[in-house]
């Protein structure tokens, strides 16, 4: 039996849409280990639904399912669960997943996608071990890698937010200018980029709406952030231009992209380890190390322009090239921005 050319060509394009399966944020297709990442991935979150079900109070099983393991719906709808314990879980989910894309899908380690789950990772784990963190962030001008550094603007977000705590110790009112570093450091790493992609959203909603600028910005001019409070020190995020809220540059109007370029080879060999926690070394063996690689065409971004303006919010809409939640993929934790509004408080009282 014999298949005609066009019934043939039906054929690949089924075996395409049955191979392009989305797992966490990636095409697992696009993967050196397409089946290997999935069931890595299933993997994970069985570890995850057992944490849940055992550990967190009052049983889990339940809410889980009727959730379908939706941290934000189980914080909801079961409350008595503790949203402490929900990211603990999540945090073991998020490392798993992180191991999964450096076991089966070391192609993609640069790219936006996997910003994204480490971002999960930060967002969901207490104290975690940035430094010990696998390709992160990201080095400047590597392949397939994401169109904005969002590993460059945590990194200088953490620095900052440190530099915050230091201030504070000693009683400088400087809270409001924590969060002008913040959005500094939103548009001046990414300018092209729409800044409701990257955070900027939060830092407005969350810090600076209640901050009441029009009376700590005067009090602010008396400051040279960048000398005086530290602001301006490569350990405290370098950051030596300062926007107010109603002085920001032009909102970039690109959605989030890879770039073009391929990783064809494990960036970090066979075997690599990276640390958990404070102290705990995982060891991953790459798979399929031998596997030809491809890489998807950079698109260049969507542009937004005709949405976005220059104004004192970074709220805009550009549609994103990625699947749905890259978009949003720079999260800021519930407990920093709890800890942030807790420091502000002792520094103005």
């Amino acid at each position: 039996m014999s298949f005609s050319p066009r019934a043939l060509l039906a054929l690949v394009a089924l075996s395409s849409v049955a191979l392009a399966k989305e797992v966490g944020y990636f095409d697992s297709s696009s993967c050196a280990d397409p089946k290997g990442f999935a069931t890595c991935y299933e993997n994970a979150d069985t570890v995850y639904s057992n944490c849940v079900n055992n550990n967190c109070a009052g049983g889990g099983e339940s809410c889980y399912n009727s959730c379908g393991g939706s941290t934000s719906c189980m914080n909801e709808q079961c409350p008595g669960l503790g949203i402490d314990c929900i990211n603990a879980c999540e945090c073991e989910r998020s490392a798993g997943q992180i191991e999964c894309a450096g076991q089966s899908c070391w192609n993609r380690v640069y790219s936006c996608e996997y910003q994204a789950t480490t971002l999960d990772y930060l967002s969901f784990c207490l104290n975690p071990d940035r430094d010990g963190l696998p390709y992160w962030p990201t080095p400047d001008d590597a392949p397939d890698s994401c169109s904005c550094n969002t590993g460059q603007i945590e990194q200088k977000l953490y620095l900052i937010i440190n530099q915050m705590e230091t201030c504070s110790n000693n009683q400088t009112n400087i809270g409001r200018m924590t969060d002008v570093d913040g959005i500094t450091d939103i548009w001046g790493t990414c300018p092209d980029t729409q800044p409701s992609l990257l955070a900027a959203d939060e830092w407005f909603a969350g810090l600076l709406n209640p901050g009441h600028w029009e009376d700590c910005g005067p009090y602010m001019e008396n400051y040279d952030c960048a000398g005086d409070l530290g602001f301006g020190r490569a350990d405290a995020g370098g950051i030596t231009k300062f926007y107010s809220p109603g002085n920001l540059p032009t909102n970039g109007t690109k959605s989030l992209y890879n770039l073009d370029g391929i990783v064809s080879t494990p960036v970090s060999g066979d075997v690599f380890t990276w640390t958990f926690g404070s102290s705990l070394v995982h060891t991953v063996t790459v798979s399929s190390v031998d596997a030809t690689v491809t890489g998807a065409k950079a698109s260049g971004g969507s542009d937004a322009a005709a949405t976005s303006t220059a104004t004192s919010t970074a709220t805009g809409t550009a549609e994103s090239d990625l699947k749905p939640g890259i978009g949003s993929s720079l999260r800021i934790p519930s407990w920093t921005i709890a800890g942030i509004v807790g420091i502000l408080i002792l520094s103005s009282m």
